[in-house]
């Protein structure tokens, strides 16, 4: 028997097309489908929906294209500026910057950095960069050396000022000491002239009395007392300048004449007579009553040329124009500085010892 005629292949081969897929029976219009060839869409309608799906892009105007920036056309010149070598920036100039900060700071260290500002900006001009800095520096150096000097003669004038003021301060309070001394030695006080045994010599200075005082012991003892300051005898004494009796303003050592003088009569701390004059007759108080001023006029320590006080005539000039005012020594041995300001009324009150005022608020 042939194999494939075999009843159980053909059984077999009967299970095989039940296990697999069936198909759809193909119809007439499925043959006709099949035969034909497919057929790829048009490109043409393809690119029309990708084109209507894609962003579409808006005409560019004529006015749009004007406000691009347009390209300079190269000409020659920019070919010779292309082929030319670049220049390089110019160093700058450090001693001109230098001098032009070391004038600033010469204002601010009264000038100490004006003479090397100076310098720098000297220096600094000779070379091709830089020189309007120097320049600068050149003014603020030298506007501040000039600052600086200035400052320093007012500085220096000033505590010079301050200096004499001072001295004279001094001056004035060791003769008040001498003042009191003699008054709690002797019980009095000799002012305006000297004594001689109890008399008065209207032609010698009080200051002749006070040398003991003021550690001038020896040349105390040379003088005659009932001769004048400018005698034969006394002249050669009269002569020696007293360091004590001397003006600090303006004087280098010691001299002959003196500044220091008082006020006598017309109600005066010491009498008009010579006569001699004691604490206790001072009722205003002696912190209120002057002793002894800085007066305008000076006069050889020895003479007896003081201030003669008149109620109703015009006071003595106590101040030179140049100074704003004089010290004064007062009875209680203080000294202060009055002002050439203070009223004539408050002066007076102060030169009296009794009379009962009051001093302004100006004293």
């Amino acid at each position: 028997m042939p194999a494939n005629d075999r009843p159980w292949d053909k059984k077999s081969r009967d299970d095989d097309d039940d296990d697999r897929t069936r198909r759809r029976p193909r119809d007439e219009d499925d043959e006709g489908e099949d035969d034909r060839p497919r057929r790829r869409r048009p490109r043409d309608e393809r690119n029309e929906r990708d084109e209507d799906d894609r962003p579409r892009r808006q005409p560019r105007d004529e006015r749009d294209e004007d406000d691009r920036p347009r390209r300079r056309p190269r000409d020659e010149d920019d070919d010779y500026e292309h082929d030319r070598p670049r220049e390089r920036p110019q160093p700058s100039n450090g001693l001109a910057i230098a001098g032009l900060i070391l004038g600033i700071l010469a204002f601010c260290t009264v000038g100490l950095t004006g003479i090397p500002a100076l310098i720098c900006s000297g220096l600094a001009l000779r070379k091709p960069t830089g020189r309007g800095l120097a320049v600068a520096g050149l003014l603020t150096g030298g506007l501040g050396t000039l600052a600086g000097i200035g400052l320093a003669v007012f500085i220096f004038m000033k505590a010079g000022s301050a200096s004499e003021r001072m001295r004279d301060s001094n001056n004035m309070k060791r003769l008040g000491f001498a003042m009191h001394g003699q008054h709690d030695s002797t019980g009095r006080m000799t002012a305006p002239f000297a004594q001689d045994g109890g008399q008065v010599n209207r032609n010698l200075s009080f200051r002749v009395g006070l040398l003991p005082y003021i550690e001038q012991d020896n040349l105390y003892k040379q003088f005659d007392k009932s001769q004048a300051w400018d005698s034969p005898k006394n002249q050669q004494y009269s002569n020696i300048p007293i360091a004590t009796f001397t003006s600090p303003y303006g004087a280098e050592r010691a001299s002959t004449q003196t500044p220091y003088r008082v006020f006598y009569g017309g109600g005066a701390l010491f009498n008009e007579d010579g006569k001699p004059t004691s604490f206790a007759f001072v009722s205003d108080g002696t912190s209120n009553t002057i002793m002894m001023v800085h007066a305008a006029e000076h006069v050889p320590w020895a003479a007896p040329r003081e201030l003669l006080y008149n109620p109703t005539g015009p006071l003595p000039q106590l101040w030179a124009k140049d100074m704003t005012g004089t010290q004064i020594l007062m009875a209680d041995g203080s000294v202060r500085f009055v002002s050439k300001n203070v009223s004539e009324r408050t002066l007076r009150n102060a030169i009296t010892r009794s009379g009962g005022e009051v001093l302004g608020e100006d004293w």
